[in-house]
């Protein structure tokens, strides 16, 4: 059988909404933390094969990529992912930082509006905030001063050194209306925390519209803030943290594997292919990601299919067949595997979203 209707257990991570993936896949665990569902064959999690004494992992152990919904009410840690060459060096080594030897890029698609810092802002901006905090108050001047000398890195390794976040409680009010708010969300579920320095002043605030999405590849600082999305990544679960979390962090490791440069627009451009196709192009070999919206005037027929596939429906009912003559209808929330096949169709009447590799 190639066409298999797959689920899984949330994760009941304290970040978590209590309504939001309940809503939305109809789980009936209202009240309770539900983070992420994870679709795919990965050791920690891999998914439930349904109507089946058989779980993913058994029947594709290989598969390169996995499939998420995240539903975040809190920040995520401030965190970063390694490349395939330091994630195999650094687990071969036993670094308690790494759960497997896999790189793990990773493509976020908002479902709801959805918040997240991605990537370090501009320098120009770094510089402006850090100039009025220092002339709000002279404790500011030599996070200013490692800055102007060291650029970013030497600004972030300054906010790991001396914690300054009660002083910028302070005096936060002297930065823009929407820097001050993007701080009292982090205070206020992280006060006293590194990460209070580094979201407020160094890190790029995002705003994603439903269908907007962010990649992030290897050595991109970024932390989701909330709202529900569905996350496409390599076969991994190596995260090293650097605040934000009640977590283990790992600063020598973080400033290691980073990368410093500053980033203009996180902002995936999706190009449409045909009507109600839309390609996310990822800048990785191990996924691709496409958008279905398929409609009674709109079915996407005879697609090919290289490699496996995880199909995931956000919004309706998509119908997916194969040329074998296999047929499944997913509603909201739900997930199938696709493989063996060289060709398949979309119908139906909803929107879904496509990863194959």
């Amino acid at each position: 059988m190639t066409l298999l209707l797959i689920g899984n257990q949330p994760m009941p991570y304290a970040w978590g909404s209590e309504h939001l993936l309940q809503e939305f896949a109809n789980l009936g665990t209202e009240g309770q933390p539900a983070a992420e569902i994870w679709f795919g064959s990965h050791p920690t999690a891999p998914s439930e094969i349904a109507g089946e004494d058989r779980r993913l992992d058994e029947i594709a152990p290989d598969l390169a990529f996995m499939v998420k919904f995240l539903a975040a009410a809190k920040p995520l840690s401030i965190q970063a992912h390694p490349s395939r060459e330091r994630a195999k060096q650094q687990f071969e080594l036993g670094n308690p930082s790494y759960s497997d030897a896999n790189h793990k890029p990773e493509m976020t698609i908002a479902i709801t509006d959805f918040e997240a810092l991605c990537g370090f802002r501009s320098l120009e901006e770094i510089e402006t905030d850090l100039k009025l905090l220092a002339a709000a108050n002279e404790v500011f001047a030599p996070w200013l001063g490692a800055f102007e000398q060291g650029g970013i890195r030497a600004a972030m390794e300054f906010a790991f050194e001396h914690d300054l976040s009660a002083e910028l409680a302070k005096h936060v009010t002297a930065l823009s209306r929407s820097r001050v708010q993007l701080f009292l969300y982090l205070a206020d579920h992280f006060p006293n925390d590194v990460g209070l320095m580094i979201g407020t002043i160094l890190l790029r605030h995002v705003s994603l519209a439903p269908g907007e999405a962010l990649f992030l590849p290897a050595g991109n600082i970024h932390a989701y803030l909330k709202g529900l999305a569905v996350e496409v990544m390599a076969a991994s679960d190596n995260v090293v943290r650097g605040g934000l979390t009640p977590k283990r962090i790992d600063v020598a490791e973080l400033m290691e594997i980073l990368d410093f440069s500053p980033i203009a627009e996180p902002r995936v451009k999706t190009r449409a292919l045909v009507n109600g196709l839309t390609h996310y192009p990822a800048e990785v070999s191990d996924f691709s990601v496409y958008k279905v919206e398929a409609s009674a005037s709109n079915m996407l027929i005879d697609l090919q299919l290289e490699g496996s596939m995880i199909a995931v429906c956000t919004a309706g009912e998509i119908e997916i067949s194969t040329s074998k003559e296999e047929f499944l209808r997913l509603k909201r929330g739900q997930a199938a595997f696709v493989a063996d096949t060289r060709l398949f169709s979309v119908t139906g009447s909803g929107t879904g979203y496509l990863a194959m590799g």
